[in-house]
């Protein structure tokens, strides 16, 4: 992930050595035993992989690897790599895009691993590393014309993202740069969302997710939020509201549930009916903790 190994790095050595030990006995920290005092060469806990598009100074594009970002609302952060091509793209020609590939397409990712943008090859690079100019060729990728802006996205990644950058600020150690853009457009694969809704479907939806430099697929959902997204009731509530009827969830089981469902006045339970469904069963947990029970 050459556009985001220094972008994230490792992150000191407060806290670590002897002395966190000697906190831990001062303390009486009776954990001691369960966690070891490591220094790991790299912090890359597990998030999703992106290939970032910039654009040349030629007028080319540039496709690179990376994994540091985050986002809050419509801006995205990326952690990109001093000296490498995509900040410097960024930089001269402030439009990008994030282009977000699934699981299944890691192989086209780590093509690009060994290439870089710059001509000649940094020194840094010299030796691991060759100058690519086509890297969408190389990862056997097609451009696809963004809408709003001139950099192209990835046809082939389930999600992109079109981006302006608003704003770079360099690390303190100046190894890499912090890219602040401003999402314009977002574009997802019919299959991963979720029809008649703005929603992308956390189901269907398996991004490439890069946890110390290896790359896995996400796993089974293990919980949800009470703002987990709902669209559509179980089929029998629904029926039931489109009879003028309304209902209340009864109980919440490992593996079930039971829904009232009552008169149109909201008293008299006419049928209470089971649920077992894990769809079904999760959508019936988030009404009842939305009424506080």
């Amino acid at each position: 992930m050459s556009e985001s190994d220094r972008a994230t790095g490792t992150g000191g050595r407060a806290g670590t050595g002897v002395g966190a030990e000697t906190r831990g006995d001062r303390n009486g920290d009776t954990g001691r035993d369960t966690h070891r005092v490591i220094e790991p060469s790299v912090l890359y806990v597990g998030t999703p992989a992106y290939l970032v598009a910039t654009r040349n100074p030629d007028g080319t594009a540039n496709l690179a690897p990376a994994s540091s970002h985050f986002a809050l609302g419509r801006t995205i952060v990326l952690g990109l790599e001093a000296g490498g091509q995509s900040l410097d793209n960024a930089r001269g020609h402030p439009e990008l895009t994030v282009n977000f590939p699934s699981a299944s397409q890691w192989r086209h990712v780590e093509r690009l691993a060994g290439v870089t943008g710059r001509d000649p090859v940094p020194p840094a690079k010299a030796g691991a590393y060759e100058f690519e100019p086509r890297k969408f060729e190389r990862a056997g990728l097609t451009p696809s014309v963004s809408d709003l802006i001139e950099v192209p996205g990835v046809a082939e990644a389930p999600l992109r993202l079109e981006a302006r950058v608003r704003r770079i600020t360099p690390s303190v150690n100046g190894e890499f740069g912090m890219v602040e853009a401003e999402v314009v457009r977002v574009h997802a694969a019919r299959e991963i969302t979720v029809a008649g809704t703005e929603h992308l479907d956390p189901e269907a939806w398996h991004p490439l997710i890069y946890a110390y430099r290896h790359f896995f697929d996400r796993g089974a959902e293990v919980g949800w939020t009470r703002k987990t997204p709902f669209p559509v009731a179980p089929a029998p509530v629904e029926r039931w509201e489109l009879a003028g009827g309304t209902w209340r969830v009864a109980e919440v089981r490992e593996g079930s549930a039971r829904v009232d469902l009552l008169r149109c006045d909201g008293g008299e339970v006419v049928e209470t009916i089971t649920l077992n469904d894990p769809r079904d069963v999760r959508w019936a947990a988030v009404k009842l903790a939305e009424d506080g029970r």
